[in-house]
């Protein structure tokens, strides 16, 4: 299932109708409010709700101002059933304008009030224009305003325009949000004077798309074709498009675990400026290609004009990282190895530099970009080719790759190529081995910037999570006792590493003691390879158990490894599952029975297929004599899941969690 759909919103089109759903389009009218409005109790589209979004509708339109451009008029008209105490949040509401001294956008007739039913009457109590309460954040002016007279059941409205004056910028919508909606609107009605790509996310379907070609009269300024020509004034007739999208009962969007963001996933539109077309002028395009966005990003000095120098100045320090090395690779290692070590990253989600690359060195710290960027600048002195590569990581949200929407990126890395071997490194994360990228680098896709800026992926599908566990356990002058040994894959390593940073390896170690019955004491502990990156961490101890004489005693061979719980809880999802990888987990016991027990059962063996080839789950048992051996191992071999998947995948793990709670019985003899 798709989730990003895009389209060029072309000037030049007469009229379209895409309406996918024939229905009765709604319009509510401002302060409309009917007694039959209050009659739920609850809403099909949520019975579960605090509230309900009645109507949730916006437009934005163009028109000439007062300079000779163009101003964006955005309005917006919400009407909201507060069902009880737990929605009164929305009570509150801020308006946030950017207001910065060469664009100010001005909020107008506004409008809001607070309706409630009472004695069989509808009693309205309007928000006062005198309680408005104005503020700056930053770039924004913000405007507040709370209801009043707000109780369980009652229905808030408002209604207001804002004024932006540029041409550039349409306001997104949200179709969904933290509150279902039973409809919502957005209409946009563009000028033939500019193209705009528009795109789209989410899963919930569209019951009208369609688009409308009027003719409109536009009074401005046509401006001149260089920086001496004159504008000159313009009063015409322009074909407009009017774009209307509405979606109706729209769930509300609860996160659910294994989501790497709810922004990929919100129904929302959003709006990019792709071309300017005036009268009697050739076309003037706005969203450049990637060819164009790469060379101006590598002339931009805040970004990637530093490895167009010659940065001479580093060769000494290159010659003591580098030391006796010979070999291409291991000059390299030792240089992301120098760097990784040795700065540390004071912002781990920027696209441009906060300073030279020759402040970095000196200052020994910078953003995820100064860090990346010097790494880049030094690799290149020693004769590797070398590019910025921008990503979106998974937390940020995934980017549409065919255009050079920059704000779309918060990341960088480097690509480094030599003697027909490439690399991706990141050394603004501690810890991380040499040619790995942090687990949320692996987002989709990333762009190289350079001549060729060619798209690369990078997806979660693509790793796999691998995971041995071995249990060996015996009977030693009537004790039983047992080794436990795991070797954990690259992320749950990188993980420790992290941890261990922060927190003693004697607290580490009381911490899985607790996973274990009370009845079990481990000792010995050993952690391997912590400090070698490349290597994965092995975690080792053993362990005794004591049956304590029991006559009947219920045995889990997984001990602490057991999956308790179904890590897919809902009974439906309404988007992906974006597990962090794919993985391959391994355990594998071999037990002597205890002296003075008899096996009275053992779990059944099983063998189970997701979906035949994406993954499997083997639980083996054997015994011979008083050894028994036992085998468990759950492969998934894919990270992404579509919707319509989720039943099967959920079910799988129902299976796992059942099937690892089973015991061995032993019979006292």
């Amino acid at each position: 299932m798709k989730i990003i759909r895009f389209f060029i919103l072309i000037s030049a089109l007469f009229c379209v109708d895409l309406a996918t759903a024939q229905l009765v389009q709604v319009k509510l009218k401002y302060g409309d409010v009917k007694p039959e409005d209050f009659a739920p109790a609850v809403y099909a589209v949520d019975s579960a709700a605090n509230a309900v979004y009645i109507y949730d509708a916006g437009s934005s339109a163009f028109e000439g101002n007062n300079d000779g451009g163009f101003n964006v008029i955005y309005r917006k008209h919400a009407r909201i059933r507060l069902i009880n105490k737990n929605s009164f949040e929305l009570a509150t509401v801020e308006i946030h304008l950017y207001n910065e001294t060469d664009f100010k956008e001005k909020i107008e007739d506004l409008d809001a009030a607070t309706y409630n039913f009472e004695n069989g009457k509808i009693v309205v109590t309007k928000v006062d224009k005198g309680s408005l309460f104005k503020d700056k954040s930053g770039n924004d002016a913000v405007t507040k305003f709370t209801f009043p007279n707000i109780k369980e059941g009652s229905i808030i409205e408002y209604d207001y325009k804002v004024s932006s004056p540029s041409f550039r910028y349409i306001n997104p919508w949200y179709f969904q949000g933290d509150y279902p909606r039973i409809w919502s609107e957005y209409t946009v009605a563009i000028p033939e004077f500019f193209d705009f790509v528009i795109l789209t996310r989410g899963y919930n379907p569209f019951v009208v798309d369609s688009a409308e070609v009027h003719n409109d009269v536009y009074h401005f300024l046509i401006p001149g074709y260089s920086a001496t020509d004159r504008s000159t004034a313009a009063s015409r007739y322009a074909k407009t498009i009017y774009h209307k999208w509405a979606m109706q009962n729209v769930p509300t969007l609860k996160e659910e675990g294994f989501t790497t963001t709810l922004r990929n996933h919100i129904s929302k539109i959003d709006f990019q400026l792709s071309m300017i077309k005036w009268p009697d002028q050739p076309p003037k395009p706005i969203l450049t290609d990637w060819y164009e966005a790469a060379s101006d990003l590598m002339k931009d000095v805040d970004f990637g004009e530093s490895l167009s120098k010659d940065n001479g100045w580093l060769n000494d320090d290159l010659k003591k990282i580098i030391n006796a090395a010979d070999e291409n690779e291991v000059k390299a290692k030792k240089i992301y190895e120098y760097v990784r070590d040795n700065f540390s990253c004071t912002d781990s989600y920027a696209r441009y530099l906060s300073q030279p690359i020759k402040k970095t060195m000196q200052l020994h710290k910078g953003n995820v970009a100064d860090i990346n960027m010097l790494l880049a600048a030094m690799l290149h002195n020693i004769g590797y080719e070398v590019h910025p590569v921008l990503l979106s990581t998974r937390w940020n949200g995934k980017t549409y790759p065919m255009y050079p929407i920059l704000n779309q990126y918060n990341y960088v890395i480097i690509q480094a190529k030599a003697y027909g071997k490439s690399y991706l490194l990141d050394a603004s994360t501690p810890n991380l081995g040499f040619n790995r990228l942090p687990q949320e680098c692996y987002n989709g896709y990333a762009r190289v910037i350079a001549d060729n800026p060619e798209l690369i992926t990078l997806s979660a599908d693509s790793l796999m999570e691998k995971k041995l566990t071995t249990v060996f356990i015996v009977n030693d002058s009537n004790v039983v006792t047992g080794s436990f040994a795991t070797q954990l894959g690259n992320q749950e390593s990188e993980g420790i590493r992290k941890k261990l940073l922060i927190t003693k390896q004697e607290d580490f170690f009381k911490d899985i003691k607790k996973a274990y019955p009370a009845d079990i004491e481990i000792s010995n502990t050993e952690i391997d390879s912590l400090k070698i990156p490349e290597e994965p961490v092995a975690i080792k101890y053993d362990i005794k158990i004591n049956f304590n004489d029991e006559d009947i005693v219920y045995f889990n061979p997984m001990l602490a490894e057991v999956t308790k719980d179904n890590p897919f809880k809902a009974a439906d999802r309404l988007y992906p599952v974006e597990m962090p990888s794919c993985f391959d987990e391994i355990y594998i016991m071999n037990m002597q029975v205890p002296t003075g027990y008899k096996v009275e059962e053992l779990p059944k063996s099983a063998r189970v297929k997701l979906n035949e080839e994406e993954g499997m789950f083997e639980y083996i048992f054997g015994q011979n004599g008083d050894q028994i051996q036992f085998r468990c191992r759950t492969v998934v071999k894919k990270a992404n899941f579509d919707p319509e998947d989720y039943q099967t995948l959920r079910d799988f793990f129902t299976y796992v969690v059942k099937k690892q709670a089973e015991q061995i019985v032993f019979k006292k003899l």
